[in-house]
């Protein structure tokens, strides 16, 4: 109960900055007198919606870090939104653990800095409206829908210390990639890898209908996840939230830290069941309820700009004015950009800042020791070999040499691929398979996407994979390994 209060007003304070992102161009805190029209940007572009949600995890996560620290030292975790679309609501706790400034001075605890972050977003030479490579603590960007999930999980095998908090939209958990990666639990060896932590958030709509999961009764939900293999807890009541929410992540945490000790003291949990978060908020929750007699808050109509046309018409300015006001927004940060100490009091010990995690930014942590490939050569001319056989011995001795840091993903190819060799080293990883060996360096599984999302998440964080595939089926994901290659961090 006492972390409240102060949890409370970094919530607000990252709830006013990212409506101010949406809205302001000028006068972004209030202090330079009455707000007026004139300070509203032209054009008005971004993603209200899913922003509270996102906000109010980041500020619980931070908390959870920062307690937890204490009995934990090794304890290091970090955020993979999958609505990335509400970047405002990342970029506004960005600001104000200052991870934004530590990369980059202009957006520095300063006047100037919170007006250029505002000002500046979803405007030439800002930031964009959904969450990118340049984002701070960011392994996987906004729009992508359906990869956010795989990627977390493929961030934390072989990082036995790290927890990735992942948040699901209802929207993109009906997506067949998300739909297949609520099962990479089961390919997690909790003894060598570390754990993620999924939130479904269920407000209940997209872009302009109703969503599967919010249409889904609390004994629905536990029911398919429970088949899943998961420990499911709903946090959903309103009127102590911020309790549900501290209680909830403890409880999560400490389901996760049971599992993991059962493993690494020689006594593995068969088919452990880990724990996972449905939360149900209204979706744009503390924005203005009502518009022209027209329900904005828990529907989708709070999707993007709730208020669209706040500079023409009266009513709207009325309620966005309101709407700002509400959040006290001088209380939580001083006229020169510094958040106030009660919002300083929920964050973690620098070195643990989501924002600043080393594996989101740092490129190749882990180099790849290879063989000379001049050593697999065929030695006669004129003698038949595969050059797909020899690929595999070659993948063997990478394997050897790699334990740790390189990893196969396949979508059940291995063995028509002719790259069994890798065999005579290693075995499938296949938790829930009693005769699969636990730390094999193979995970195949007969989706592309998954291999797509698990590659994406362990390669961005320092280390090698590969994902072999046929010519005409990794045209199913090509594009993405593309895109992801062309925006490494430079930091």
């Amino acid at each position: 109960k006492a972390a409240i209060p102060d949890i409370e007003k970094a919530n607000r304070a990252a709830n006013y900055l990212a409506v101010a992102m949406i809205y302001l161009k000028d006068n972004v805190l209030g202090y330079d007198g009455e707000l007026k029209k004139e300070h509203v940007k032209e054009r008005l572009l971004g993603h209200w919606g899913t922003c509270p949600a996102i906000t109010l995890v980041y500020t619980h996560v931070n908390h959870l870090l920062k307690t937890q620290l204490e009995s934990d030292p090794s304890l290091n975790m970090f955020y993979v939104v999958g609505p990335g679309h509400g970047a405002p609501a990342v970029l506004a706790n960005l600001y104000l653990e200052d991870s934004i400034g530590h990369f980059d001075k202009k957006y520095e605890w300063s006047k100037e800095g919170i007006r250029q972050l505002i000002r500046g977003f979803s405007w030439p030479k800002g930031f964009p409206s959904h969450v990118n490579a340049e984002t701070p603590g960011a392994i996987h960007e906004g729009g992508e829908l359906g990869y956010a999930l795989s990627v977390s999980f493929g961030a934390v095998m072989d990082n036995p210390d790290l927890i990735v908090t992942c948040i699901v939209g209802d929207g993109e958990a009906e997506t067949g990639p998300t739909a297949t990666a609520w099962h990479s639990y089961k390919y997690i060896d909790p003894k060598e890898s570390g754990a993620v932590l999924p939130i479904l958030n269920c407000n209940g709509y997209k872009i302009s209908e109703s969503t599967i999961f919010g249409n889904m009764s609390d004994d629905e939900l536990v029911s398919l996840f429970s088949g899943y293999g998961y420990q499911v807890r709903i946090v959903q009541t309103m009127p102590h939230l911020h309790g549900d929410m501290i209680v909830s992540l403890r409880w999560a945490y400490t389901e996760i830290r049971r599992i993991q000790h059962a493993a690494r003291s020689g006594n593995p949990l068969h088919k452990p069941r880990w724990p996972m978060i449905v939360l149900r908020t209204p979706k744009g929750m503390t924005a203005p309820e009502k518009m022209h007699g027209k329900q904005i808050v828990g529907t989708w109509r709070a999707h993007q700009v709730p208020l669209k046309n706040v500079v023409k018409d009266e009513e709207e300015w009325e309620a966005f004015k309101g709407w700002l006001e509400s959040y006290k927004v001088k209380e939580l940060i001083s006229e020169d950009g510094r958040p106030c100490e009660e919002i300083l009091r929920t964050l973690p010990r620098e070195d643990r800042l989501m924002g600043r995690h080393p594996s989101t930014y740092k490129g190749r942590l882990h180099d790849l020791d290879r063989p000379a490939i001049t050593d697999f050569g065929v030695e006669k001319a004129g003698e038949w070999k595969s050059c797909m056989q020899e690929l595999g011995n070659y993948l063997a001795e990478v394997i050897k040499r790699n334990q740790h840091t390189f990893r196969i993903f396949s979508p059940d190819e291995m063995e028509s691929n002719k790259l069994d060799k890798v065999f005579s080293v290693t075995r499938r990883n296949f938790q829930w398979d009693p005769f699969s060996v636990t730390d094999g360096r193979v995970i195949e599984v007969l989706s592309e996407h998954q291999c797509q999302g698990w590659m994406q998440g362990y390669t961005l964080t320092g280390r090698t994979a590969l994902f072999p595939s046929y010519e005409s089926f990794i045209g199913i994901v090509s594009e993405y390994p593309t895109s992801q290659s062309s925006k490494p961090k430079v930091v």
